[in-house]
């Protein structure tokens, strides 16, 4: 935990220090406490969102989830990309163990987008097992087969006595089934991210607006998609009239699983006057 931080900006006070050692020895409700008082009381923003991040981490060793999910929320908005990537893939780590897919994508590859070398890669790849689990999840199973019944009175059938053949049996790749196209006159925009849920989708482009705005793009846009078997919710940024374009937008914003494609949207269509 202390090498976590190291590099992280403003210099930790005592203080938090204090709390790092503590958290590194295994007192964890020692270093929630401690953590929680440099948050409370240091006048120095980049610092009590430091402590918020080791108060988030303590928390969830003490197995409380909802006090180290607000934690977290308010270390992910840190200055310091650092210490937002990691308490975003902290949050990713909450998400995996309450089986929230989604939102474990969302926050992995906000996560990818901040933290440098391997473990941004680390994060993106874990963003990707993420979202499969998501579709997996949103899945709809077939109806079980119907079973034929027979009259009380019938005589019970006798069992039909098959001789079995071993059969060699391979394995199927299963994949997905995919999200329909845009239509082919549709502009190209840049997709940020698929989600089965609307409030995963709206986190991603809230993530997404900050990056977009840098790179003087439009603010991202939910599109909701009704796909083959379930439902989603399609992330898009910006609309631009050839694919060349599009691409350079996407390189601008460096976001980890996005995609140029067709515009999901539905077209505006002007009003008569």
């Amino acid at each position: 935990m202390a090498a976590s931080l190291a590099g992280c900006g403003p210099e930790p006070a005592a203080g938090l220090d204090d709390a790092l050692r503590a958290y590194d020895s295994g007192r964890f409700a020692e270093s929630l406490r401690i953590a929680g008082d440099v948050q409370r009381e240091s006048q120095d923003p980049g610092l009590r969102q430091q402590a918020a991040y080791v108060v988030g981490c303590s928390a969830i060793e003490l197995g409380r989830s909802v006090q180290a999910r607000d934690a977290l929320a308010i270390a992910s908005r840190s200055q310091d990309p650092v210490v937002a990537g990691r308490a975003l893939a902290k949050q990713g780590e909450l998400a995996v163990a309450e089986r929230r897919w989604s939102d474990a994508a969302s926050d992995y590859s906000a996560a990818g987008a901040k933290l440098p070398g391997s473990d941004g890669d680390r994060a993106r790849a874990l963003a990707r097992e993420a979202s499969a689990k998501a579709l997996d999840a949103n899945r709809v199973p077939p109806a079980p087969p119907k079973v034929a019944t027979q009259p009380a009175d019938a005589a019970p059938a006798r069992p039909k006595v098959v001789e079995l053949t071993p059969v060699e049996v391979k394995p199927v790749e299963v994949k997905p089934a995919p999200l329909p196209d845009g239509t082919p006159d549709a502009p190209w925009t840049v997709s940020a991210g698929v989600f089965s849920t609307e409030t995963a989708a709206r986190q991603r482009a809230t993530n997404v607006a900050k990056d977009a705005k840098r790179a003087k793009l439009p603010t991202p846009r939910v599109v909701r998609i009704p796909s083959a078997d379930a439902r989603a919710w399609v992330v898009e940024v910006g609309s631009f009239p050839s694919k060349d374009d599009a691409e350079a937008a996407r390189k601008r914003i460096s976001l980890a699983d996005s995609a140029v494609v067709r515009s999901r949207a539905a077209p505006v269509t002007p009003r008569r006057r």
